[in-house]
C-alpha cells in the first residue's frame, strides 16, 4: 500500500470537549498522535475511540481514507464484500492471531461470536443488495485461539471497481470493557465488605458476586488441610470436578505446582491464562478442559501476615486473565484480606475510631460528669440531631424522663458510686418525639490522670420488640377465633391470680359431637359454628372473665370476683346454648360438657387448675351430652394417679424398665407349644408394676406411647431371634396411624415376621375401624408374613360384618364368654357360633382365660384352636419360659 501525505487530509475542525474545555480539533491531529509511542495504552485508547465516533463527520471517500488508516499501529481495519474478507491491516492479524492469508476468503460472520452474528450479517446483507451503511457497533470477534475480542467498529460501505464494499475501521475494547465489569464488580465487592461480618457470609457473597458479574464458570475458595487444598465454598458448574481432583501443597509433586497451591504458598497472585497450553496446569488439565474451564486465576487470601485461603476463578474463555488485570485483581486480594482483617478485630473486640464511627449500634463517649464528648453515626442518624447539638450535652437530654426517673437510683449507687458497669433497658426521646427503645450498657473508663469518662454502648431493639409483640400475640391468640390460644390463656390466668383476692373458678366446655356435626353439616359449617360459639362467650361475660380456645373444640373460661361456687354464671351460660344456632340455613342444635375447677380449693395455679378441669371434663363427657362436673376427691384420687403413672413412665423409659412377661398359649388337640403372649410390665429395682397401674395413661399419650411400643417391638424381635416361636404383641389403635412404625413392621425380614403377630383390642379397632382396615390390610398386602389377632372378640362391637373386610389370622375370644361356659348352655352355644363364624371366614381361634380342666375339655369339643390361661400357666419372665418349656436355647 502507499501512503498519502498529510496534506491530503481535511483541514476541517471540530469542536470537542475534555474536562468541561472546548477544543477545536482536526482529524489530521488525530491521525498524527493515535500512532505516538509516548501516549499509555489508556489514552491512545481514549483518542482513537474519539477518533472513531467522529470519523462520519468527516467528508472522506474511499480511497483516501483507507490508505490513510491502513498503517495504522492501533487502528484494525478490514475491508470485505457480502461473502468474504478482501483486506485486513497487520493490526488487525496480531490481535486476532490469525494471518491476512488465513482471513482473505471467509466471511466476516465466520469470525465473529454468536451474539454479534446478527449485527454483522444485516450489514453483508445490504452490502449483498447494494444498499450503502454507516454505522458504529460493538462487535465480538472469536480469536484464533477461541477467545473472545470486542471491537468497536465504524463500519462505512462505498464503491470501489463497481464492486459494493464495506470498511471496517475499529479499536480493540476488549480490555477496556473487561476492566469496566472488573472494577463495577471491584465496587460492588467494597459494598459487600462493609455491610458483611461474618467470614462465612464474606466468602459466600463474594463467590456469588464474581460467579455472576464476571460470567464465571466456576468460583471457589480452597483452605489448606494438613497437605492438601481443600474446597470450602464453592458455586457455579462444578460437576464433581472438585471432588474428582487433588492440589497439593507439596512443590515436588506436580499437584503442587499449580496455580491453587503456588499462589498460597507464594502469596502471589497466579494467572493460567490458558488450560489448553499451559504446563502448570497439566494434571487437571484433561478434566477442565472436559468442564470447560479455559483459563483462571488463583488470589491467595490474607488474615494478617498470614495466607489462609485462596479465591480461585474459572473462566470459559481462554486468555480472560492475563497480565492486564492484575491492578485489579490485587485490588480484589487486598480489599478481600481486609474484609478477613475486619472481621478478625470485631471478632476480638479490637474496634478503631473508624469502625465505631460506621457501627450500627450507638456508642456514646462522655466525660465524668456524663457530658457528651463524642458519638458515632447512628446516634445522629436514629435521634434525628446533628453532631453538633449534641457534643457538650448532658447524655440524659435523650432519655425519657419517666424511665429515667425508674432507674435514676440504681444508675447513681452502680456508676457513680460503686464505678461498675451498668445494663439496662433505656428509653430514648428523638427530636420530633418518638420512642426508641435501647438494651444499653454503661462502661466507666479510668484514664491514665486517674479521671473516669464513660462509654455508653446501645443497640436499638425498638422494631425487635414491635417484632416480639407480634410474635407473642402468634404464639398467644388463635388466629381462627381470636380468642387466646392455651399458652396465653394460662398466661392470662396465671397473672390475673397474682393479684386475685376473691374466689375464681376455671369451666372447660366441650361442644359435644363435633365430628357428627362436620360430617352432617359440612366443614364449612362446623367451621362457621366454632367462630360463632367463640363470638357468644366473648359476648356472655363481661368484665370478670378470661376466655381462651383450648382444643379444637374446646373453650377454657376463668371467672374471677365470683361469689361461692359460681353457680349463676354457669346457669346463664347453659342459658346461651338453649336454642339452636342458625348457620347459613341450618338449624344446629348443640350441646355441651362442662368441667369445674374451683380455685384457690382445688389450687392455686393454672397447671393444677387445669388439670383438674380436665379431669372433669373427661367425667363429664364420659357420662353423656349436657353433663356439669366439678372436681371432688374422688376425681382426685383419679388425678394423683395418673401423675404417678406419668412419672412411673418418663422413669421407666429413660432408664428402660419396661420388661416382658410371656404367657404360653397350646394347640387345643394335643396340648402342644404354640406360641406366647408378650405382656408388658415396669421392673423398678424389685418392684412390678402392671399394666393396671400405667396403661391409661400411656394409650392418653400418643407420643409417649409410640417410643414405647418402638422399644417394645425391638424386645420381641430379639426374643423371637432366640426362641425361633410365635409371639403376640398388642398394638395400640393409635399405631395403626403412626406411618413410621407400620413401615419398620413392612420391613421386617420373613424369619421374624413369620413368628410375630399384632394384636388388636376390638374395642380399639372399633375407634378407627375404616382406618384400620386399610391400614392392616396395606400391611399385610406389603408383609404377608406378619400375623393379625383380634384381641378380647365380642366385647365392643355389636356387629361382626366387619370382619369379612379384614385381612385377619386370628381371633382372640374375650374371658368374659369363657368364665361362665360350664355354667351357662347360651354361653357355650355362643362361643361355638363365634367358633364356627371364624373358621366360616378361615380364621384361627384362641381362647383366652381358661382356668379350668372343664373348660378346656369345652373348648376343645367346640373345636377352638387354640387355649391360653392359668391353667395351663401364668405369665413368666423369659428365664423361666426357657427353664419350662421347649424353646429353641
Amino acid at each position: 500500500m502507499i501512503s498519502v501525505p498529510l496534506q491530503f487530509i481535511s483541514k476541517k475542525k471540530f469542536k470537542i470537549t475534555l474536562n468541561k474545555k472546548d477544543f477545536k480539533i482536526s482529524l489530521k491531529f488525530f491521525i498524527c498522535i493515535q500512532n505516538y509511542s509516548h501516549f499509555s495504552k489508556k489514552t491512545r485508547s481514549v483518542i482513537i475511540i474519539m477518533l472513531l465516533k467522529m470519523l462520519p463527520m468527516f467528508s472522506l471517500d474511499f480511497p483516501k481514507l483507507y490508505l490513510i488508516l491502513y498503517k495504522s499501529l492501533h487502528l484494525n481495519i478490514l475491508v470485505f464484500s457480502f461473502d468474504s474478507i478482501l483486506d485486513v491491516n497487520g493490526a488487525f492479524c496480531k490481535i486476532t492471531g490469525y494471518s491476512k492469508d488465513e482471513l482473505i476468503g471467509l466471511k466476516l460472520s465466520d469470525i465473529v461470536s454468536q451474539e454479534s452474528q446478527e449485527k454483522v450479517k444485516i450489514l453483508e446483507n445490504k452490502l449483498f443488495r447494494k444498499e450503502k451503511f454507516d454505522s458504529s457497533e460493538r462487535i465480538k470477534f472469536v480469536k484464533k485461539d477461541k477467545s473472545s475480542l470486542e471491537i468497536l467498529s465504524y463500519f462505512k460501505s462505498f464503491s470501489y471497481k463497481e464492486q459494493n464494499l464495506g470498511l471496517l475501521i475499529g479499536q480493540d475494547i476488549t480490555y477496556e470493557e473487561k476492566y469496566k465489569v472488573l472494577f463495577q464488580t471491584l465496587k460492588s465487592l467494597n459494598q459487600l465488605i462493609n455491610q458483611t461480618t461474618s467470614e462465612t457470609e464474606l466468602f459466600r457473597k463474594a463467590c456469588q458476586l464474581f460467579l455472576q458479574n464476571l460470567n464465571l464458570k466456576l468460583v471457589w475458595i480452597g483452605i489448606p488441610d494438613r497437605k492438601n487444598i481443600k474446597p470450602l465454598y464453592v458455586y457455579g458448574e462444578d460437576n464433581e470436578y472438585l471432588s474428582n481432583i487433588k492440589i497439593s501443597l507439596d512443590e515436588s509433586l506436580p499437584e503442587g505446582r499449580g496455580p491453587t497451591a503456588q499462589a498460597f504458598i507464594s502469596g502471589k497472585i497466579i494467572i493460567n491464562p490458558d488450560s489448553r497450553i499451559n504446563p502448570q496446569f497439566l494434571p487437571w488439565k484433561e478434566k477442565a478442559l472436559e468442564k470447560g474451564y479455559l483459563s483462571s486465576c488463583a488470589i491467595p487470601l490474607k488474615k494478617g501476615d498470614q495466607i489462609v485461603a485462596v479465591l480461585n476463578l474459572y473462566s470459559s474463555e481462554p486468555y480472560f486473565f492475563d497480565e492486564t488485570l492484575e491492578p485489579l485483581l490485587e485490588e480484589i486480594q487486598n480489599n478481600l484480606s481486609f474484609a478477613l482483617d475486619k472481621i478478625e478485630k470485631i471478632r476480638n473486640g479490637l474496634l478503631t475510631i473508624t469502625a465505631i464511627s460506621n457501627a450500627k449500634n450507638w456508642i456514646i463517649i462522655t466525660d465524668d460528669k456524663g457530658y457528651i464528648l463524642n458519638i458515632n453515626d447512628i446516634v445522629c442518624q436514629e435521634t434525628g440531631y446533628p453532631k453538633e447539638k449534641l457534643i457538650g450535652k448532658h447524655v440524659s437530654f435523650l432519655d425519657d424522663p419517666e424511665n429515667l426517673i425508674k432507674i435514676k437510683d440504681k444508675l447513681k449507687e452502680t456508676i457513680l458510686e460503686r464505678k461498675e458497669r451498668y445494663k439496662d433497658i433505656f428509653v430514648k426521646r428523638t427530636k420530633d418525639n418518638q420512642k426508641i427503645i435501647l438494651k444499653q450498657e454503661i462502661i466507666p473508663v479510668k484514664l491514665i490522670n486517674d479521671t473516669v469518662n464513660y462509654v455508653v454502648l446501645g443497640t436499638n431493639i425498638t422494631e425487635e420488640l414491635k417484632l416480639w409483640d407480634k410474635i407473642e400475640k402468634l404464639k398467644t391468640q388463635d388466629l381462627f377465633t381470636g380468642l387466646l390460644n392455651l399458652e396465653g390463656f394460662s398466661r392470662k390466668v396465671e397473672e390475673v391470680l397474682k393479684i386475685l383476692k376473691t374466689e375464681g373458678l376455671l369451666i372447660l366446655l366441650d361442644i359435644w359431637g363435633t365430628s357428627y356435626i362436620n360430617k352432617v353439616y359440612g366443614l364449612e359449617t362446623g367451621n362457621k359454628l366454632i367462630k360463632r360459639i367463640a363470638s357468644l362467650l366473648k359476648g356472655a361475660f363481661k368484665n370478670n372473665a378470661l376466655i381462651g380456645r383450648t382444643a379444637g373444640d374446646e373453650f377454657g373460661i376463668f371467672l374471677y370476683n365470683i361469689k361461692g361456687t359460681g353457680t349463676s354464671e354457669i346457669v346463664n351460660l347453659i342459658k346461651n346454648f338453649e336454642k339452636p344456632f342458625k348457620i347459613d340455613t341450618h338449624e344446629i342444635n348443640v350441646q355441651i360438657n362442662l368441667g369445674c375447677s374451683l380455685y384457690p380449693l382445688d389450687g392455686d395455679n393454672f397447671k393444677i387448675l387445669f388439670e383438674k378441669a380436665s379431669i372433669s371434663l373427661n367425667e363429664s363427657k364420659n357420662k353423656g351430652p349436657g353433663r356439669i362436673v366439678f372436681f371432688t376427691k374422688e376425681l382426685e384420687n383419679k388425678l394423683n394417679s395418673l401423675l404417678k403413672a406419668e412419672k412411673l413412665i418418663i422413669k421407666a423409659l429413660e432408664e428402660e424398665l419396661f420388661i416382658f412377661h410371656y404367657q404360653p398359649y397350646f394347640f387345643t388337640s394335643d396340648l402342644k407349644l404354640a406360641g406366647f403372649e408378650a405382656l408388658v410390665r415396669i421392673k423398678e429395682n424389685e418392684k412390678i408394676y402392671y399394666p393396671g397401674e400405667f396403661i391409661d395413661y400411656l394409650e392418653d399419650h400418643s407420643e409417649i406411647l409410640f417410643k414405647f411400643e418402638e422399644k417394645g417391638l425391638e424386645k420381641i424381635i430379639k426374643q423371637i431371634e432366640i426362641w425361633k416361636k410365635p409371639i403376640s404383641f398388642n398394638l395400640s389403635a393409635q399405631s395403626l396411624q403412626n406411618t413410621p412404625f407400620i413401615r419398620k413392621l413392612i420391613k421386617l425380614n420373613e424369619d421374624i415376621a413369620k413368628n410375630l403377630i399384632i394384636e388388636i383390642t376390638e374395642r380399639n379397632l372399633i375407634k378407627i375401624l375404616e382406618l384400620a382396615i386399610n391400614n392392616l390390610n396395606y400391611l399385610k398386602s406389603k408383609n404377608p408374613h406378619i400375623k393379625v389377632a383380634i384381641d378380647d372378640f365380642g366385647t365392643g362391637y355389636a356387629s361382626f360384618s366387619y370382619l369379612k373386610n379384614l385381612l385377619v389370622d386370628l381371633v382372640k375370644i374375650d374371658i368374659s364368654f369363657i368364665k361362665d361356659i360350664t355354667k351357662d348352655e347360651k354361653e357355650k352355644n355362643l362361643v361355638k357360633g363365634i367358633i364356627d363364624l371364624c373358621h366360616n371366614l378361615g380364621f384361627k381361634t384362641i381362647a383366652e382365660g381358661v382356668e379350668t380342666e372343664v373348660q378346656y375339655k369345652i373348648l376343645k369339643e367346640l373345636g377352638c384352636d387354640k387355649v391360653q390361661g392359668f391353667y395351663f400357666s401364668k405369665p413368666l419372665p423369659p428365664e423361666e419360659i426357657s427353664r419350662n418349656f421347649e424353646v429353641a436355647n
